[in-house]
């Protein structure tokens, strides 16, 4: 009959799991509770309901991803009501810290797991005849505020005030987070699913971003090959700042200097002549050897022309101004962020499998807009009336 047993009423679970979900632990979460609801429930009580809801929205998802995968070639692709003008994908790593589950209390075989997160954003923004910022935003030319992002920038004794005109940037409206422990492969499966639900494939523009990972352009040529491909602009500035620092260790001004200069060629669109402009450099010195220190000069010019080289095609940033695309995935790295408040920790150590897939798909569901969580719960079998049978309860997660 799907009738589960539990005492709780579907909004008392509701309020369990969110509170899970939302605090640093489930012993802040269970005080929370008791003093928001005056209900005494225990830690451990808030951990088995949020661990199982979190399976039951993987459980959810998996399905909605498998017929999504099954679905003929030749099927018509979803149309949101209303349209959407502007879809962003969006796609960043995360990382956490697990344990072999099933070895009793206590942390065993501790390691680290990357947890991948996308955001899909339904967003609005102009489209412009000619670049609208051709000029560098002040936000990338200060060192004051390139302080928060570059280390060992030098000093910088004047304080720039000047805020940057960003009314040209799109801007998001809608946002739904997936978060899940799975392979690539089955992520981008997740994530396709998600962009054919919101009706991303059928919006008039869309965008891809993405660092420069790998399996994050495998996920976009397989599964979004008709979204614009845009490497984030962030990334390209922070490996150029690191060539610059090896390469004017003794000069850092001069080091600045050449970095600022490389990052206004690639905001105007000219990478190609940045990539010209290493390799000149590159002729100057000596190839490497084998045993060469990874902090190198010429190792650190190599690895930075083979990144310029493999992204250059998703570095057109003029033209993604003109048509009104994002940029930057600061936006996924702010989910990141907010992921991380309550997956990351030096004392959290998750299990590596059930556990650690269900704080997951909670915490991404509390996080995205809408109603995820309450419409899963809501429309969920069980009854307030019986108490679970002590063999059918889940055991404790960490």
């Amino acid at each position: 009959m799907g009738i589960d047993g539990d005492r709780y009423s579907p909004a008392v679970i509701e309020r369990i799991t969110a509170t899970g979900g939302a605090s640093t632990s489930f012993r802040i979460a269970a005080k929370v509770i008791e003093l928001l609801m005056d209900l005494k429930v225990a830690p451990r009580t808030v951990n088995n309901k949020t661990k199982n809801i979190g399976l039951e929205l993987k459980a959810s998802r998996d399905k909605r991803t498998d017929a999504h995968c099954r679905r003929p070639i030749t099927a018509e692709r979803n149309v949101a009501q209303p349209a959407v003008a502007l879809a962003a994908v969006q796609v960043d790593g995360g990382r956490m810290q697990t344990r072999t589950a099933g070895r009793g209390p206590g942390v065993h075989d501790p390691h680290w797991r990357e947890n991948k997160n996308a955001g899909f954003y339904r967003m609005r923004g102009d489209c412009f005849d000619d670049d609208p910022h051709p000029e560098l935003p002040s936000c990338f030319s200060s060192k004051k505020q390139m302080q928060s992002l570059l280390s060992g920038l030098p000093e910088s004794e004047a304080v720039d005030n000047e805020k940057p005109d960003l009314s040209w940037r799109p801007e998001s409206l809608v946002r739904t987070c997936v978060a899940s422990m799975g392979d690539s492969e089955r992520f981008g499966e997740l994530m396709s699913a998600e962009a054919e639900q919101r009706g991303f494939y059928s919006a008039e523009r869309r965008a891809f971003l993405g660092d420069g990972l790998k399996y994050n352009w495998s996920i976009q040529q397989k599964h979004f090959d008709s979204f614009t491909p845009i490497l984030d602009f962030i990334h390209p500035i922070e490996r150029l700042h690191e060539t610059a620092k090896v390469l004017y260790r003794d000069d850092v001004q001069a080091g600045w200097e050449a970095c600022l200069k490389w990052i206004e060629l690639c905001w105007q669109g000219d990478v190609e002549e940045v990539i010209g402009q290493l390799e000149a450099e590159q002729l100057e010195l000596e190839p490497p050897s084998e045993d060469t220190a990874e902090d190198d000069p010429r190792v650190k010019l190599a690895e930075t022309i083979g990144y310029l080289r493999g992204n250059v095609s998703r570095m057109d940033y003029p033209s993604y101004r003109r048509g009104g695309l994002p940029t930057s995935s600061c936006l996924i790295e702010s989910q990141v962020k907010e992921m991380n408040h309550r997956i990351k920790g030096s004392e959290k150590f998750w299990d590596d499998g059930d556990g650690g897939e269900a704080i997951n798909h909670v915490r991404a569901a509390l996080i995205s807009d809408g109603d995820q969580l309450h419409d899963h719960i809501s429309s969920r079998p069980g009854t307030p009336y019986t108490r679970p049978a002590r063999k059918n309860r889940q055991p404790a997660l960490t």
